[in-house]
């Protein structure tokens, strides 16, 4: 697998963003072990909940209780074969490793994730593609996890190349590798890639902090080679609950030819409360976006509805008798 120098403790994150380690915090033991980069630790300015970096990588004290719901989406009933989740009839997403360089704090998977646990893939991908082999309605595959890019290239590569030998028409890549450990997005990686486009790439940044001159140059080394790249938010309370801040995150990614393509309700995941904003914020925020961007910049906001409709787009605006409504 690639090795990542993880930071573990609370304690290590403060030391190595220069920052002193709040007292209260360092007895802190959640049930879901925190672990992150270096590089991602050095993006922290406060060694707080108000520092939106920390937010999103220290455990809080109240998740320290959290029940643990290791499927809050109820993704295993979507499972015809274990690794594959099946929500819609053209696509599914592919569950390729549960380890991830670092563990955010607001993961839908969060339960899931296990440092180190690569291995994953060469248990269900043959059942995978097996399954498919009668499904061929199944077009589009999301490669995700957890986040593939921390196999090796050719692990990757073989994961891949097996999709495309399947017949399947499109791929897509579901990684933070730019946002957490861009170094791993390299000129290499993008052309071993290449060779089996198209793949459109899927990444989260959630703030403006992250994107920093190193993660512009991992977009850039997708971009060059010719992958799509979207970015999916996370609508976080406390740390990009505003239209300011989403507005500057959005006009960064489209200025590193990213597209701003989901902004997300936060799901409603055990111990992740301190993240939850309620519907009406959201709108608002939409609404206020729209008012100040370009129809490129502006992601749909999404909420996730568990065993029923799939991803649900919300708007400000309805229509009533063929009339435009606008919600309050």
């Amino acid at each position: 697998m690639n090795t990542f120098n993880r930071l573990t403790s609370v304690k290590e994150v403060c030391e190595c963003a220069g920052l002193p380690c709040p007292a209260e915090l360092e007895a802190v033991s959640s049930p879901l072990k925190m672990f992150t980069t270096p590089y991602y630790a050095k993006l922290i300015k406060e060694a707080n909940f108000s520092d939106p970096i920390f937010a999103m990588t220290v455990p809080s004290p109240e998740e320290v209780n959290a029940k643990n719901d290791c499927d809050p989406l109820e993704e295993e009933k979507f499972m015809p074969v274990p690794g594959l989740i099946r929500r819609y009839p053209d696509r599914a997403v592919y569950t390729a490793t549960l380890n991830c360089a670092s563990r955010c704090r607001h993961c839908t998977r969060r339960w899931q994730i296990i440092e180190g646990k690569d291995s994953v893939w060469k248990e269900t991908l043959p059942k995978v593609l097996e399954f498919l082999k009668s499904h061929s309605e199944i077009e589009e595959i999301i490669i995700s996890g957890g986040d593939p890019l921390t196999l090796p290239d050719d692990e990757l590569i073989e994961i891949v190349s097996a999709f495309k030998r399947q017949g399947i028409k499109v791929l897509r890549l579901g990684t933070r590798m730019p946002v957490t450990f861009p170094m791993r997005v390299t000129k290499d990686l993008c052309q071993k890639l290449k060779a089996y486009s198209p793949i459109w790439i899927q990444t989260h940044f959630n703030h403006p902090v992250e994107v920093t001159p190193e993660a512009c140059e991992a977009l850039k080394n997708l971009v060059e080679a010719g992958f799509p790249v979207n970015n999916q938010t996370v609508l976080l309370k406390g740390v990009n609950d505003n239209s300011h801040t989403l507005e500057k995150l959005f006009r960064l990614l489209i200025q590193n030819s990213v597209r701003p393509y989901y902004l997300f309700q936060c799901d409603k995941i055990p111990g992740t409360e301190r993240f939850w904003t309620s519907l009406e914020t959201g709108v608002q925020i939409m609404k206020e976006l729209r008012e100040r961007l370009s129809g490129i910049a502006v992601p749909t906001f999404i909420v996730d509805r568990p065993a029923l409709e799939g991803k649900v787009p919300l708007s400000y605006a309805g229509a009533k008798n063929n009339e435009l409504v606008f919600f309050e």
